[in-house]
């Protein structure tokens, strides 16, 4: 079989992480004779080199829509076109059995504010056009399935779940942080990873932060896309974006002080990302929403490291498959964020233990994520051409 990933966008940080090692599992199963990895040019995918040592992948750099007579030469001995994100791309009809993914549903069950409606039906009507055309859809939880037929209608019920939560980190693993990052944190702390777009809820959890009586003895890191604009001073913090001021505000009006109580370090390199999740007393996860569950959470369970989540349906259905005891909260209320971290370190020995013998809970596998995704790709090939692959 050989397959060709279109990826011209992912979101950095999970989904560059599940690109990753999804490509290099997918290419690892038996029969695979030959990955074609497309990206665009100024694509921020990392360890590309260690993907080209698997020995049958190809990595391509292209800006062309697939369609496109420059493209051609991409599509050419492919079997299957598997399009990894096709969230913020135009759907082309092409002469091959497709597959995409829809990682989450957040724009249409959390509308970014101030979002325009004519930007809202743009990406409705670009989604809807994926679905209805893509030869097979895939999932990453049932809850995106049950939220797919609710904007899109009966066709979704035909698409196939395959969980994307498992841990990407590597089994070698620093278990220090590098000195520089260490210099820039203190000893003991809270950990929320992720970027600081409105549903990953920043404000909410910075509004309950500062209620709880913790707040002091554990300070907040914050790392991610744009987390260091935190630290841009109010009244002039200016950002690419319109929320970070919001943010900023939040800060100086609930009293909570740069480096005191908030540590916002911006992105972190994958190095030091372990490390940071093992040392740290808890992780944090105060979403709104999420496709698949959370990588964060998985990392922090799988490091033996205390988790407080957001009582979501999709984090209920990731974390089912965990023995570990969560420290639940209501995502939209600041004093239940508040009392879970209170409630959480008054009784910290009981959920650190939980913790730590949940790191023994069984898991699956890329490989076995990437088998997965075979057998969608057979049945497609089967449904287009009416033949079976091998």
């Amino acid at each position: 079989m050989n397959i060709l990933i279109w990826s011209n966008q992912f979101s950095i940080g999970g989904g560059m992480r599940l690109l990753f090692n999804l490509t290099a599992a997918i290419a690892r199963q038996p029969g695979v004779e030959r990955v074609r990895l497309v990206v665009a040019p100024d694509s921020q995918l990392r360890n590309y080199v260690e993907l080209q040592k698997t020995g049958n992948i190809e990595i391509c750099y292209n800006s062309n829509p697939i369609n496109h007579p420059q493209s051609s030469h991409l599509l050419a001995n492919m079997n299957v076109v598997y399009f990894f994100w096709p969230h913020t791309e135009q759907f082309q009809f092409i002469d091959r059995p497709t597959v995409c993914t829809f990682h989450d549903t957040t724009i249409f069950d959390f509308v970014p504010p101030f979002m325009k409606g004519e930007e809202l039906s743009f990406h409705w009507r670009l989604s809807k056009k994926w679905i209805d055309h893509t030869a097979s859809v895939v999932v990453s939880s049932q809850h995106v399935k049950n939220r797919l037929i609710a904007h899109f209608g009966s066709r979704s019920e035909q698409a196939f779940v395959i969980p994307h939560a498992i841990t990407p980190i590597a089994n070698v693993y620093n278990r220090k942080v590098s000195p520089e990052l260490s210099s820039r944190i203190p000893a003991d702390y809270i950990i929320y990873p992720s970027n600081t777009s409105p549903h990953k809820n920043h404000n909410n959890l910075l509004v309950g932060f500062a209620k709880s009586r913790y707040k002091r003895k554990y300070p907040l890191v914050l790392t991610g896309y744009l987390t260091d604009k935190l630290r841009i001073p109010f009244p002039d913090s200016t950002s690419e974006v319109s929320w970070i001021p919001t943010l900023v505000s939040t800060m100086k009006r609930t009293g909570l002080l740069l480096d005191r109580q908030v540590y916002p370090l911006g992105f972190v390199g994958d190095h030091d990302i372990p490390a940071l999740i093992k040392n740290a007393k808890a992780l944090i996860m105060p979403s709104l929403s999420e496709g698949g569950g959370s990588y964060p959470v998985e990392e922090a369970l799988r490091l033996g490291t205390p988790v407080l989540c957001s009582d979501i349906p999709v984090m209920r259905e990731h974390l089912s498959r965990h023995s570990a005891k969560i420290a639940w909260f209501d995502p939209h209320n600041p004093d239940s964020i508040a009392k879970a971290l209170d409630d959480l370190f008054d009784d910290y020995d009981t959920y650190k233990l939980s913790a730590l013998h949940g790191v023994h809970d069984a898991t699956q596998t890329w490989d076995d994520i990437a088998k997965q995704y075979i057998e969608v790709f057979r049945i497609t090939f089967w449904r287009y051409y009416g033949k079976t692959l091998y």
